[in-house]
């Protein structure tokens, strides 16, 4: 995005010593994709896929080096990767561009998924080149997916320097979940042991047995040894899945276990620094953020230090790029331009905490076009001028070793967008509602890289000078978040907010926004696109555009009053995407979000994934929040229905764990009091309905919700619905007024409390879905749900059953879920059966859909979101 657009915010990510045990010794990655191709042709130059075999499984993602040889060439050369059957795999990124005339091989890595079982084979061209193969073979998935170590899955050496007094090793286990797989919980982990043949010479320095998750994907196991101890022709370090899931009958039961081979060389090197962009394409979109990393590897020195200057040399003509840090307390407006950096890498294998603590071994910086890239007609390269240098006062042991391998320039390429090939991704907001309403959008947060292809793990996003080691993907920015930040505030990596045509929309008109084609696309098993929820603001005057809300611009920042109906997808490249309409804070509108009509997509539209390789079911391209019925088929059965959603909001006594004595209602309303000094309390709508100055609805004062103080129900103007669960979110005192009607505080024999049931969560993350195919937990009361919607329900009887039909039925009913919970969500879940009402609601809410995956290698589906007027009924 350009300097003068405001930008987007969320968690911490790890401190630069943490990342030191990830990063050194790792093989951060070949010089990789995009780019133009004014490369002048070499006969000598050839492609080589790296291996000429591939293997994957179907669901599941394998990583696949590509090497370039041109010593005589000149400039960028692009290479373009296919796969001759798309039904049967895909590829990505679709190119990369590779530097030519230079000593070294050159590379990119590629991320080739199994989609359905057969054979195909992976094509890479470059013009003037033969063009290479490998071949693909996919096979079935094991229904949870794969386990590989990163960086060694093409070449599994590990080489150390023979005379070495210490050698220190850190080896990432990585789990790549299955499409549509079987969860893995934190109950019921994945166990991965390493074992050597060293002969008890290397000591493990974390346990020698790490496990992993579906959310916690990663997890690393260090050691170290003395060189001159292990056998002299090396040794091999081996990992294998061990424990439950290993067994005869389960998912790894036939895993080959993986095998590295330890190697000595007989001199010290100090290895390569590389300066590149994600997939080190070296490409920066106009009016896009992109990351620039410097990266440290193949180091086998005993100590080290050098300083990296990267300086910019943009054309006399005008600054197309440069380098960006927002202020500490300012996340909105012009951040902080510069076009030099320094990074400080270091080396350290003195010992192995010394190694731990000190060991640098890359640095991330993020970048951004300025104004006058836009106007480009055509993409232009920008140099970046490298420079290293021992660090002042260092002295490299060997004293005598030279400074790593590197290129004195590495070339960006903006691109203005014209140039752009990738179609973006559009969404119409259409306004059937009988008032002007406000479209907003809230980011969310990017996985930061580390790398130009290596992300720093699942749900870390830090970057800047929280995380100097990382930087943020394409379409993204490096930003504090929220709306009062400090110098103490973490640096996150936020996806940039798409910006809407017009804003406010009258009645029976609409708006679009777009997500660039070419955001976060890298390799790797999940490329999202964007990820974050789409709202609408209610203007209050009405048909006129008097008075409108303005959309919140601090980056990672909520609607002003979470009690709002929001429209959540996640945009994949090569995948099918994630959407539903969520309501488990609150109902502001209704709201519908899906295909839009151009894409010829509708509920029951096959989608890639499931046992049989498609699912047919109405959450597969159906309407989250539809106002009619959607049927599909199910994996067993004939074809089923959802329900329409009426939106229809009439909470009754029954909608509570036990009957309440005065209105019910007015325990879900928010409301806002003309009176707000002196508001008439109420806790009876009678008591409100003769209002003459327009506050006729009992409710909760929008006032002091979040006071500790406690809640009042006064008289006021509606506002929206609030679910049980955001009132406990905003008050979690004893003072909540509410807590004699929904029971917050009361625990079951589990030792947890209906608050926790609410949020699905708890401070010993216990606390598991009812929907688990295999449940980590035989203690039913710790599972978060059990219902299928229907008219089997213990405590309410809907007055219309079915609601809905969860995509896989409920395997653990929670008795302490059911009567407390259960209550007060089903009045949300009976206006709309399609939409989020708690937070493991997700069989009977979560749509995907995706369109030319197959055809086209990626997702191009566009959506349309519809917001309409809510039939409130206040008892």
């Amino acid at each position: 995005m350009p300097f003068s657009a405001q930008t987007p915010f969320h968690r911490p990510g790890p401190s630069r010593q943490a990342h030191a045990l990830l990063l050194a010794l790792a093989a951060l990655g070949l010089a990789a994709c995009g780019g133009g191709d004014g490369v002048s042709t070499a006969p000598s130059a050839r492609l080589n896929i790296v291996p000429d075999s591939i293997e994957v499984h179907s669901g599941n993602s394998v990583e696949v080096p590509l090497e370039l040889i041109d010593t005589s060439g000149s400039g960028n050369r692009t290479v373009r990767f296919s796969v001759s059957d798309p039904d049967v795999a895909q590829v990505s990124p679709a190119s990369c561009a590779l530097p030519a005339g230079t000593t070294e091989t050159s590379g990119c890595t590629v991320t080739v998924s199994g989609k359905k079982l057969g054979s195909t084979h992976l094509i890479a061209e470059s013009n003037g080149l033969a063009s290479d193969q490998g071949a693909v073979t996919v096979k079935a998935g094991n229904g949870v997916g794969t386990i590989t170590i990163a960086h060694y899955s093409s070449d599994p050496k590990f080489t150390y320097y023979d005379a070495a007094p210490n050698v220190s090793f850190a080896f990432t286990v990585q789990f790549m979940p299955q499409v549509h797989g079987q969860a893995v919980y934190a109950s019921n982990p994945i166990a991965v042991a390493f074992s050597d043949t060293s002969g008890g010479k290397v000591t493990y320095q974390t346990n020698s047995v790490c496990s992993v998750t579906s959310s916690t994907p990663t997890c690393v196991v260090a050691g170290s040894f003395a060189a001159a101890s292990v056998p002299a022709t090396g040794f091999t370090v081996s990992a294998a899945v061990t424990g439950a899931w290993q067994v005869p009958g389960q998912a790894f039961a036939g895993f080959t276990p993986i095998a590295i081979q330890m190697v000595p060389v007989n001199s010290q090197v100090p290895g390569r620094i590389r300066v590149a962009s994600q997939n080190a394409s070296n490409q920066v979109f106009a009016g896009a953020g992109a990351p620039l990393f410097v990266n440290l590897s193949g180091s086998n020195l005993t100590q080290a230090s050098y300083t990296v200057t990267l300086s910019i040399a943009n054309p006399s003509t005008g600054s197309l790029v440069q380098f960006y840090d927002f202020k500490a307390g300012v996340n909105t407006g012009t951040p902080t331009p510069s076009t030099t950096k320094t990074c400080q890498l270091v080396v350290d294998n003195t010992s192995y905490q010394n190694y731990k603590t000190n060991t640098v071994s890359g640095c991330g910086f993020n970048l951004l076009t300025t104004t006058a890239a836009a106007g480009l007609t055509q993409s232009t390269e920008v140099p970046v001028n490298v420079t290293v240098a021992l660090a002042a006062g260092s002295t490299p042991k060997p004293a005598d070793a030279a400074l790593p391998s590197y290129k004195a320039q590495t070339m960006l390429t903006v691109v203005p967008p014209s140039a752009v090939t990738s179609a973006a991704r559009t969404i119409t907001f259409t306004n059937n509602s009988s008032r002007y309403v406000v479209f907003a959008a809230n980011s969310g947060t990017a996985t930061a890289y580390v790398s130009p292809t290596t992300t720093a793990g699942s749900g870390v996003v830090g970057c800047g000078t929280s995380a100097p080691a990382q930087a943020c993907p394409i379409g993204s920015t490096c930003v504090q978040g929220g709306q009062d930040v400090g110098p103490t505030t973490p640096y996150q990596c936020f996806w940039d907010a798409p910006a809407f045509a017009s804003n406010p929309v009258a009645p029976a008109s609409s708006a679009t926004a777009a997500v660039p084609g070419f955001a976060g696309v890298t390799s790797g098993s999940q490329q999202i696109q964007w990820s974050g929820s789409y709202y609408a603001l209610n203007c209050p005057g009405g048909a006129n555009a008097t008075g409108c809300p303005a959309a919140p611009t601090t980056p990672g920042t909520s609607p002003p009053n979470p009690a709002q109906t929001v429209a959540e997808v996640t945009y994949q490249h090569n995948a099918v995407d994630f959407y539903d309409v969520s309501i488990i804070n609150g109902v502001s509108n209704a709201l519908a979000l899906g295909p839009s009509a151009a894409s010829g997509k509708a509920a029951g539209s096959a989608v890639p994934g499931g046992q049989g390789g498609s699912i047919t079911t109405p959450y597969a391209c159906g309407t989250a929040g539809s106002a009619t019925a959607q049927t599909g088929t199910g994996a067993t059965d004939s074809a089923y229905t959802l329900p329409a959603s009426t939106w229809a909001l009439a909470p009754t006594a029954a909608n509570f764990p036990a009957p309440v004595v005065d209105s019910p209602a007015s325990y879900y309303a928010v409301v806002s009091p003309s009176n707000k000094a002196a508001p008439t309390v109420c806790s009876a709508q009678g008591t409100c309905s003769s209002s003459t100055t327009g506050d006729t609805v009992c409710g909760w004062n929008a006032n002091y919700l979040s006071q500790a103080s406690g809640n009042q129900r006064v008289c006021g103007a509606f506002q929206q619905w609030a679910s049980a669960n955001q009132l406990w979110g905003w008050n979690q005192t004893a003072g909540n007024a509410g807590n004699a009607a929904f029971g917050f505080a009361t625990g079951n024999a589990s030792g947890v409390t209906v608050g926790q049931l609410q949020f699905c969560t708890n401070p010993a993350a216990t606390i598991y879905s009812t929907y688990a195919t295999q449940p980590p937990s035989t203690d039913t009361g710790l599972a978060c749900g059990g219902t299928n919607w229907d008219a089997a329900n213990t405590v309410l009887t809907p007055a219309a059953a079915p609601i809905a039909r969860p995509a896989v039925a409920y395997t653990t009913a929670n008795p302490t879920w059911v009567q407390y919970v259960y209550p007060t969500i089903s009045w949300l879940k009976m206006a709309c059966p399609t939409c989020y009402t708690f937070p493991y609601d997700d069989q009977s809410s979560t749509f995907n859909c995706e369109q030319g995956l197959n055809s086209q290698g990626t997702n191009q589906l566009d959506y349309t979101l519809q917001v309409g007027d809510l039939k409130n009924s206040f008892r």
